[in-house]
């Protein structure tokens, strides 16, 4: 699949966790983590979730 169409579906399921959120801003996280090649190498949406699992990382 092209690069466009991972965004855009990794960007669409960002939007069903943060239904609220900009879509530029989800655009752009998506662009972001399609530009980390273990990511990338996932479907769009297992990237999302994957990503999402990380959480936040806590301050040191």
């Amino acid at each position: 699949m092209d690069t466009l169409e991972w965004i855009f579906r990794c960007a669409m399921r960002l939007r069903e966790q943060w239904p609220r959120a900009d879509e530029v801003e989800l655009a752009d996280t998506a662009r972001d983590l399609s530009l980390q090649e273990h990511l990338r190498a996932l479907e769009p949406e297992d990237a999302a979730v994957a990503w999402l699992r990380q959480g936040i990382p806590s301050a040191a």
